[in-house]
């Protein structure tokens, strides 16, 4: 969420706890009663989709592991591999696989996917061989599981990325609807009550301001500053 919408977010829950405060003041006057039902079950819902969209993800992490592993063991095939070239004197198989682990990690994602899935067949041409240097199915096994692994973790930050913006959208959405709630219906309601409960009133539109906390926060001492009108 951007401080916008935080802001108007802590506008709706203040102005929520108020009235649950209230409730002996307004309850007997049932469409304010169901207005405030209303905006009560909407902001049960914004809480759920805000949680959605602060989720942290492991994304990332997840993405830096299988790249590390891949490196690994793309790494170890490489060495393996130049041992077959050098004596076989073949050039073709040296130059793919003469890769140090700081080239490796030098290399961009989709570089690096390539690489591996180039070094892994070659390998897999040459398992009898191999063989000989202690290369096992096993190790291929892994070898094909890392690739894939890392193939499906590194788009993981961008689907995290997207998904969260959704989650924004929809939660931006909620605010909006809340807020005609509270416009459209509690506001008007609320008037009502100024000559038999002025405090009352006094203390909902209070509640209904809506305060610029980051401005707030970053005001220097003595500084003050003017509360923006209720939305």
């Amino acid at each position: 969420m951007n401080n916008k919408d935080t802001n108007r977010l802590a506008m709706i829950r203040t102005t929520h706890d108020y009235l649950a405060g209230a409730n002996s003041i307004w309850n007997s006057m049932t469409p304010f009663a169901a207005a405030v039902t209303e905006l009560n079950a909407k902001l049960a819902d914004m809480d759920a989709t805000a949680q959605q969209q602060e989720a942290p993800s492991g994304a990332t992490a997840d993405k830096a592991a299988a790249r590390n592993h891949l490196e690994d063991v793309t790494f170890l095939a490489c060495q393996a591999l130049c041992v077959l070239a050098h004596n076989g004197g073949d050039n073709t198989l040296l130059a793919l696989c003469d890769l140090s682990r700081s080239a490796l990690d030098d290399l961009d994602e989709q570089t690096l996917s390539n690489r591996a899935a180039n070094v892994l067949a070659a390998a897999n041409a040459r398992k009898t061989e191999l063989a000989t240097l202690q290369v096992t199915q096993a190790n291929l096994d892994e070898f094909t599981e890392a690739v894939a692994d890392f193939n499906e973790a590194k788009t993981g930050p961008r689907e995290a990325t997207a998904t969260r913006k959704v989650h924004t959208e929809l939660l931006r959405t909620k605010i909006q609807e809340a807020t005609d709630i509270l416009r459209n219906k509690i506001d008007r309601m609320v008037d009502l009550f100024s000559r038999t409960h002025p405090e009352f009133v006094a203390g909902y539109k209070n509640a209904r301001i809506i305060v610029d906390r980051a401005a707030t926060h970053s005001a220097k001492p003595g500084g003050g500053t003017t509360p923006p009108p209720a939305q």
